[in-house]
């Protein structure tokens, strides 16, 4: 009996020891993650010209080239790493570890794409769950002034694990249940507005949104996916 139970072991010990570098590995890699000069030591184009960015911000002040920029410029312990690890939860844990890895399999086969201003981010809900812990607040102030924040699923989630709503300043007496607890119809997350690494000229004055481009066409996608609101807005 007790030499089953011992051949029975062996497995699970075989597995743990195969599984200590990979840990350990991911672990240092995480550490490593902190420091914006490792993440650039292997990205090229287009993070290269990221990080160019957030460095001028830093030495040279407004205006600031983007929105990532723009976070550097007014907090100086910002790095890229507060915005690509989601929640910083396990599960966003792995899901960055798993692009990381991902990443450096595209460098090192020299497909990397160099587009500077890409148009679509890349895991959008890491991107989201990111910007949630910061600008939650964003989110649950309620009424229809702020119905472009307080509609997306991002709100309801936060509302759903016990976040309070917030009333607006300018109508105090507007009651809590002006945001409606109920699933959002839109799949429409922040960053399919707010997009960290686009440079727009002028967009600094506008909360760095390219409104003709990224924020109306959003706007159009919420209106369909709820069934009601305008489905044109104007492009200037």
């Amino acid at each position: 009996m007790a030499g089953r139970t011992a051949r029975r072991a062996v497995p699970g010990l075989v597995v743990a020891l195969l599984a200590l570098p990979v840990i350990g590995g991911g672990l240092a890699v995480s550490r490593l993650e902190e420091r914006d000069p490792f993440c650039i030591s292997c990205h090229t184009l287009p993070e290269a010209t990221y990080y160019d960015r957030a460095v001028e911000a830093v030495t040279a002040g407004e205006p600031y080239a983007d929105l990532s920029s723009a976070h550097y410029g007014s907090q100086s312990t910002f790095r890229c790493i507060d915005c690509h690890r989601g929640n910083g939860g396990l599960v966003h844990r792995a899901t960055t570890l798993a692009l990381g890895a991902r990443d450096a399999a595209i460098w090192l086969a020299g497909q990397a794409d160099d587009t500077i201003e890409k148009a679509e981010p890349v895991a959008p809900g890491l991107l989201t769950a990111a910007c949630t812990k910061c600008h939650a607040e964003a989110l649950l102030e309620v009424g229809f002034n702020n119905h472009f924040h307080n509609k997306l699923p991002e709100a309801y989630r936060l509302w759903r694990a016990g976040a309070e709503l917030m009333r607006p300043v300018e109508t105090p007496d507007l009651p809590g249940e002006a945001l409606v607890v109920e699933p959002s119809p839109t799949g429409v997350l922040c960053v399919d507005c707010h997009r960290a690494h686009i440079h727009v000229p002028g967009s600094e004055l506008q909360a760095y949104l390219d409104l003709a481009n990224t924020v109306y066409p959003a706007c159009v996608r919420c209106h369909r996916e709820a069934g009601h609101g305008p489905l044109e807005l104007a492009r200037r």
